[in-house]
């Protein structure tokens, strides 16, 4: 046996004895759902994929899993039957290719999986399309999908299912009815998100009155969903409202366009709730270009740490974030999933993904890190780094 499947046969003792190995972040898995989702109460299947991601990356499974990222594919070398893919509906980002690590480590504490693919559709619904379509040829055991297409993906999902195939989603994205057209459906629960960023203004600010809700692309359901349940939490509490929603289209310009419009409309804004931490570093910029105070709260879904960076470097103890997790994780979650149901294991057709939101402090920004980053990547440092490196 090589060295390599040595540290996969460990890595299947310590699967098996549910221990709480050390992981390249020197933690366990308790540790890590107490820092990532606030809680050690949740899913089985969030249970044992913590588990799984607790686990030592050694030199030799950082090789492996480097090569699988970079060449979109591998062997594993374990001699495993299993064959799993990730379909992504557009990978080219930062996020969505830290995403995508996160499944092959994943993967890769499993010696009964011997092959690993990715594709990304590149915001292609016909590609998302084929893509599936060549994974169902192939015959592979598990597709975990990042359903950027949506219902143009159901008769495809369907048939995976039909042929066998585990399929699972995350993230927030739907495609027909989970537990019935596919295995299950991981996410957070959108709707309690956006009552806590109303909290977590109240929070940074118990005087806040006026928050502007920023959202992604117009039309689109996730920021809907949040914002409508936000509105309902704001009118609970007294002396608070929520004076526009505007659409950024997901990007820092955008945002910076959205805010700068805030700005030129409303006196006062106490506070901004939003989606995208990354995103709104553009509102930062609003704020600079225009000479007006950082003095408001921020209530944000992701983590992205350029925007802890200018928080550091704005020094400004009125300029508070809080924020909940990236959730490049729920990739792990989605493929354990996947492996507890091929073990006869119960998955059930919804898992919800906890989420606790927290204030920034100091020390979340890495400059040798992309920007783009998220703080709570269970993507270990020295792998990250030999990802980006010379980026």
């Amino acid at each position: 046996m090589t060295s390599w499947k040595r540290a996969l046969a460990g890595a299947a003792v310590l699967a098996l004895t549910a221990a709480a190995a050390p992981a390249a972040h020197a933690a366990t898995a308790e540790d890590l759902m107490k820092s990532r989702l606030g809680t050690t109460e949740a899913s089985p299947v969030i249970v044992e994929a913590m588990q799984h991601a607790a686990q030592p990356v050694t030199p030799e499974l950082r090789a492996k899993a480097l090569e699988c990222w970079k060449n979109n594919g591998c062997d594993t070398g374990t001699g495993g039957k299993l064959s799993v893919a990730y379909a992504d509906g557009f990978g080219e980002n930062v996020w969505r290719r830290v995403t995508a690590m996160e499944f092959i480590q994943q993967a890769l504490t499993y010696p009964e999986i011997g092959k690993i693919q990715y594709t990304s559709a590149r915001s292609d619904a016909s590609k998302a399309i084929s893509d599936l379509r060549s994974y169902i040829a192939q015959g592979v055991n598990v597709i975990v999908i990042f359903a950027d297409h949506g219902a143009a993906l159901g008769p495809t999902v369907r048939e995976a299912k039909e042929a066998g195939i585990q399929v699972v989603l995350h993230n927030g994205t739907e495609v027909g009815t989970a537990g019935t057209d596919y295995l299950t459906n991981i996410s957070e629960n959108i709707c309690e998100l956006g009552k806590a960023f109303v909290k977590a203004v109240r929070e940074g600010n118990p005087a806040a009155a006026n928050i502007v809700a920023l959202g992604g692309v117009p039309g689109n359901t996730l920021s809907s969903t949040w914002q409508a349940c936000a509105e309902e939490e704001a009118k609970s509490l007294a002396g608070l409202k929520i004076l526009a929603k505007i659409d950024t289209n997901w990007t820092q310009e955008g945002t910076f366009t959205a805010v700068s419009t805030a700005l030129s409309q409303f006196d006062k804004i106490d506070g901004y709730i939003y989606e995208y931490a990354d995103g709104f570093r553009g509102a930062v910029r609003a704020y600079q270009q225009t000479n007006h105070p950082l003095d408001f709260v921020a209530a944000l879904r992701t983590d992205e740490q350029g925007l802890f960076c200018d928080w550091e470097a704005a020094n400004n103890p009125n300029f508070k974030i809080y924020y909940s997790s990236g959730q490049n994780f729920q990739s792990r979650f989605a493929l354990t999933a996947a492996m507890m149901a091929i073990a006869g294991k119960t998955v059930p057709p919804h898992i919800d993904v906890p989420f606790k939101m927290k204030p920034a402090v100091k020390g979340l920004c890495n400059p040798s890190l992309p920007m783009e980053m998220s703080v709570s990547t269970l993507v270990d440092s020295e792998t990250l780094k030999a990802m980006f490196a010379g980026n």
